[in-house]
């Protein structure tokens, strides 16, 4: 029997072996590729944490240290409380930095990017947290709890808005009162602009005028002052200056001797005066002399029989010894 073979079909079976052997291990490395890229390898510990609202969690969350992925979520469950149980998987070789007073907490990369578990790192000097350890969950405000307060910051804003707009359209207000105020106002500037502009012209018609009459006074006025001779009296004035000028030397060198001869006859009294005044006293002694031997002469003649008489001296007057300086 002729068996005939296409050769194409050569080493078929052959050729499907190495297809599929090449395929299972493409699909093995994809694994294994996969698995180091969620940590299935990877020596991990578990941590724990319980939150009050599961919203913004999801398995396979992304944690993160200092902006750096070191773990994810692997599972999430309510609890009898009512609370939402939360495991992670955290990479062993992070465990150092994450102690017991290390915190974590639900944050967003960005502004809209996607929800992570954020973890803190914590003092070197506290224990570090052992697999199954709870860590301390920070609540975070999300969006609607941030939309929340915003709105309750803007609603009173808003109502001012409103009461303003309010009393800004109100017609009896006062602000409306003020506009229409203004505008009859502005109606009256122009009646008032008008005046003033007749004013201003009828003024620059009084003001030519009194220029036109000062001009003419002060021209009358210098013809008057040229008209007025003042020569003669200016040279009488001269004349009299002069004369003046040559009699004052002489009354000054007269009154300078003068003064001399005042100065010599006040020394000269001032000389006769002090010589004098030491021969006072003695003139004096014996003027009083003089004056107490004349009283006893008359008191003589008075006792002798010529002249007697019984009567005593009128008033009984007696001189007086005196002192030689009095």
């Amino acid at each position: 029997m002729i068996r005939e073979e296409d050769p194409r079909f050569k080493y078929l079976e052959r050729k499907i072996g190495f297809f599929m052997a090449f395929a299972l291990l493409g699909i093995a490395v994809a694994l294994v590729l996969y698995g180091v890229q969620k940590d299935y390898f990877t020596p991990s510990y578990t941590l724990r944490f319980t939150a009050d609202r599961g919203t913004g969690f999801s398995k396979g969350m992304s944690v993160k240290l200092s902006g750096f992925r070191i773990g994810r979520v692997t599972s999430i469950s309510l609890n009898e409380q009512a609370m939402v149980d939360i495991n992670v998987e955290v990479d062993k070789k992070y465990r150092t930095w994450i102690r017991n007073d290390s915190t974590i907490k639900l944050v967003k990369e960005g502004l809209v990017g996607d929800s992570i578990l954020d973890v803190s790192v914590g003092s070197l000097d506290r224990p570090e947290l052992k697999d199954g350890e709870t860590v301390l969950y920070v609540k975070t405000k999300g969006l609607d709890e941030m939309a929340q307060e915003i709105a309750d910051k803007v609603k009173p804003v808003l109502f001012e808005v409103r009461d303003i707009i309010g009393y800004i359209n109100n017609p009896d207000g006062d602000l409306k009162r003020a506009i229409h105020n203004i505008e009859v106002l502005t109606r009256n500037l122009d009646g008032t602009r008008d005046q003033t502009d007749k004013l201003l012209v009828s003024l620059n018609g009084s003001l030519d005028r009194i220029s036109n009459k000062a001009v003419a006074v002060l021209d009358s006025a210098n013809h008057k002052i040229d008209a007025l001779d003042i020569s003669p009296a200016l040279t009488k004035i001269n004349s009299t200056i002069d004369s003046i000028d040559k009699k004052i030397p002489p009354l000054l060198d007269k009154a300078d001797n003068t003064l001399a001869e005042l100065a010599k006859l006040s020394r000269e009294t001032r000389v006769l005066s002090e010589s004098a005044f030491p021969k006072i006293p003695g003139l004096l002694s014996q003027a009083e002399d003089v004056l107490f031997s004349t009283d006893r002469l008359i008191n003589a003649m008075q006792n002798s029989w010529l002249f007697g008489n019984s009567s005593q001296p009128v008033g009984g007057r007696r001189f007086i010894r005196g002192d030689s300086h009095e």
